[in-house]
């Protein structure tokens, strides 16, 4: 059974690997998350809604949270912030944007509590000394059932300059985390935050391929997962109605939009069969909700087929 709430999907490396950044590309540079993604902060746990906040102690209790004094969030009582807001990529999913691995004033118990939450990991790297033995050890703790749906983001991959070093670092990357992430994405995060409304600098920035990856790998852990207990017989999760006014703007916005249309949009299955000649529409089904999308299937190789049917008119029938 399909999942029935929003997948969750951590953000970690370690502490000035990107993580920050990342997350404000996601979000859509909220002005929020300057205050956010300080370092001195507990795992914040992001979702979509109306503007809201609280922190759930480790007590078991949550307690209300104005926003302006997030900074006095103290670690040694509290478990998660939780806050709520509308962003383009919060109405697909939920992101724990979680402290820094290698962060020395803070404990690994911090972001270790909330790991087990988390559906998927988008692991940060610095390019120029990327893949670290920490980072190793931490990721090879994951259940496989999570690495298989984490992206790994070489991050600042604009620092490291000629193709040939490029090409070395990410080959040793993918060697070194073969069977830890689903796939390795070099990007430019900067790069992607300042390209505003210019494609070709997005496309440059490498997000867009990174995004388009992680559009898929949400759908697969809807797809893939099971209804949460209490649940059962529940519909699978959708992404939230886009508030037009507040959403929708981001160049990911426009990337998962254009997705989800694709996806959403039947596919006429053609099955190609060898038949005798002048045979050149052998079946055709009208969809039901039982049979699903049209079948059609024609002959891949008519003699004489001079009078074959124009493809346009087989899409036709």
């Amino acid at each position: 059974m399909p999942l029935t709430r929003k997948p969750r999907i951590a953000i970690m490396g370690e502490f000035s690997s990107g993580k920050s950044t990342l997350c404000n590309v996601l979000m859509g540079a909220k002005p929020l998350l300057e205050k956010v993604t300080a370092t001195q902060l507990p795992p914040v746990w992001l979702s979509y809604g109306p503007d809201d906040a609280y922190t759930m102690g480790l007590d078991g209790h949550a307690y209300d949270l104005d926003l302006a004094e997030l900074e006095q969030v103290s670690l040694e009582t509290t478990e998660h912030i939780r806050i709520f807001m509308k962003s383009d990529i919060l109405r697909y999913t939920d992101l724990i944007d979680m402290p820094g691995i290698s962060d020395p004033s803070m404990s690994s118990e911090v972001w270790e509590r909330m790991a087990h939450l988390a559906d998927a990991v988008l692991w940060c790297t610095h390019a120029t000394q990327a893949w670290r033995q920490s980072e190793s050890g931490v990721c090879s703790t994951f259940p496989q059932e999570m690495r298989q749906n984490s992206l790994l983001l070489v991050t600042r991959f604009d620092k490291i300059v000629g193709e040939i070093d490029r090409a070395k670092v990410l080959k040793r990357v993918k060697q070194e985390t073969d069977g830890l992430f689903a796939d390795v994405y070099p990007v430019s995060l900067l790069q992607a935050m300042r390209a505003g409304e210019d494609e070709a600098k997005w496309l440059e920035s490498g997000v867009d391929a990174f995004s388009k990856a992680l559009f898929d790998i949400i759908h697969r852990i809807v797809d893939e997962g099971h209804a949460e207990k209490g649940d059962e017989g529940k519909p699978m999760i959708r992404p939230d109605p886009a508030d037009e006014a507040e959403v929708g703007q981001s160049l990911i916005a426009q990337t998962f939009e254009r997705l989800t249309e694709v996806r959403n949009t039947p596919v006429v299955k053609v099955l190609p069969r060898r038949v005798a000649s002048g045979e050149r529409l052998l079946r055709t089904e009208r969809p039901t909700g039982e049979t699903g999308p049209t079948q059609v299937s024609f002959s891949d190789q008519i003699m004489g087929g001079s009078d074959a049917p124009p493809l346009a008119r087989l899409k036709g029938l």
